[in-house]
């Protein structure tokens, strides 16, 4: 979710027709309803029309009167819309863990956890991961309940479904390497279904659009090197079925009856499956040893195995030779990722020398 648009006031039919008009674009557009005092029936009409005719958007900070008119109406049921946040009462919470983003709570009753994004997060980023949420849950996807976003201060926060005694894949590997081989093939699967689903592209992103923008943004390039990685980039099948953004081990857990859900969806799009099968194969097989142990509690030899098994069921490589075509034909793709998390998170020292070898390694540039 990128371009946001912010109306005004009681929203009729013209300020809707207004609305819509701005629609357009490769990018789905965020209509900011802060500000949203009412809504008409023709209003409603207008904007369910423009999102059955194809308008890319969804609607975040609803006031409870105007969300209780999209509910009403059912207009909701053809519109992603999330409510204005709610004030938050941390005393109902206890903190149990963190990442480097949010710090993690469990409620009291233990129904549910709650993230505490820092105060750096911008709310749209929080929206957007309920969004996400909400709209991979309706593809039949199977992930936790998402709940309702909260403000605390200059922070917020997002709700979400407690798994009690939920453990992710990796770490069921590390405690429990004789499951391995099942684990992996586990994982595999759930990869297959969630590559075949067909994606909302209304609300979500076209990864592989953003990966272009990321090639243009990138300070390491010259203008030579740029020119043909987007050459690769555009000559990337147009496909929009559903793409995790963060595809690992770590983002699957289990719960204990062994149902299987998807977590960490702030980077949910659509796209062609190697842009997604680039970060696992970024995380297991280009990083160094201290990054994946503490990333999936194994060492490289572990994580190089499991990406081998995961190779042979996902894309039914079983011979040394059909393996290494399968890598041979995600390296470029995992290039591309290093350059998306070099613009978005920052170029460590060595990245972008370990990039261009890649890339070299792959004919994409001399």
């Amino acid at each position: 979710m990128n371009n946001q648009i912010r109306p005004s006031g009681i929203l009729d039919a013209a300020s809707a027709d207004a609305l819509l008009a701005q629609i357009h674009g490769d990018l789905p557009v965020v209509v900011d309803f802060s500000d949203v005092t009412g809504i008409q029936f023709a209003a409603l009409r207008r904007l369910m029309n423009g999102r059955r005719s194809g308008c890319r958007f969804s609607i975040v900070n609803a006031s409870d009167a105007v969300m209780e008119r999209f509910v009403d109406s059912g207009v909701s049921a053809y519109i992603d819309i999330g409510r204005r946040p709610r004030k938050l009462d941390m005393s109902q919470y206890v903190e149990f863990g963190e990442s480097v983003m949010y710090k993690a709570y469990k409620s009291a009753d233990g129904d549910a956890i709650i993230k505490v994004y820092s105060a750096n997060v911008p709310a749209s980023f929080v929206m957007q991961e309920q969004a996400v949420a909400r709209a991979v849950m309706h593809f039949g996807l199977p992930t936790p309940l998402v709940g309702t976003i909260y403000v605390d201060g200059d922070k917020t926060a997002l709700d979400f479904e407690r798994i009690e005694g939920k453990r992710s894949f990796s770490r069921i590997i590390a405690e429990e390497p004789e499951r391995t081989v099942e684990i992996t093939s586990r994982f595999a699967k759930m990869c297959k279904q969630l590559h075949s689903t067909p994606c909302d592209t209304s609300i979500f992103s076209d990864r592989k659009l953003v990966h272009r923008q990321a090639v243009l943004a990138c300070p390491g390039l010259s203008d030579g090197e740029r020119e043909q990685i987007l050459r690769f980039v555009d000559a990337i099948p147009d496909v929009t079925t559903c793409l995790h953004g963060d595809l690992q081990m770590s983002n699957v857990i289990t719960t204990p009856e062994g149902e299987d859900l998807w977590i960490d969806l702030s980077e949910f799009g659509y796209g062609h499956p190697m842009l997604d099968i680039a970060m696992w194969y970024f995380l297991t097989r280009l990083n160094p040893e201290e990054l994946v142990q503490h990333l999936f509690h194994m060492g490289l030899a572990e994580t190089a195995r499991v990406w081998d098994l995961f190779v042979e069921e996902y894309a039914d490589a079983r011979s040394p030779e059909e393996k290494l075509a399968f890598e041979q034909q995600v390296r470029p793709y995992a290039a591309l990722h290093m350059i998306y998390l070099g613009v978005n998170v920052g170029f460590k020292p060595g990245l972008m020398d370990r990039i261009r070898e890649i890339l070299k390694a792959c004919k994409m540039i001399p």
